[in-house]
């Protein structure tokens, strides 16, 4: 079973209820977490060309961009690589070529 079902069902099954926070701050309801998910979905396959089992890594901080990407990936049949953004920029350069990901989803920092 692909995880991003349960995100999609919780769009359609509780739209208005919170589903990502950052502190105290709502930052999605599920209608708008599975709509963020869908909207990364459709720009990796659509304006990178990705297809089913392409590898995407993320390099991202704990925020909740992380996991509409996390689960973005995955809604497009991806596979994620998640990597950790604290990690020495040469072990992150390591993964990355070894890793075979088509693509680097990262935030601004």
């Amino acid at each position: 079973m692909n995880p991003a079902v349960w995100v999609q069902r919780n769009g359609n099954e509780r739209p208005d209820r919170p589903a990502l926070a950052e502190g105290d701050r709502v930052h999605a309801t599920w209608s708008q977490f599975a709509a963020a998910s869908a909207g990364v979905a459709g720009g990796l396959t659509q304006r990178y060309g990705l297809e089913s089992g392409n590898r995407v890594a993320i390099v991202m901080r704990n925020r909740p961009e992380y996991l509409e990407a996390l689960f973005g990936i995955w809604h497009a049949g991806l596979v994620a690589v998640p990597v950790n953004a604290r990690l020495h920029r040469d072990e992150i350069k390591y993964i990355l070529e070894h890793s075979a990901s088509a693509l680097v989803l990262t935030d601004d920092e």
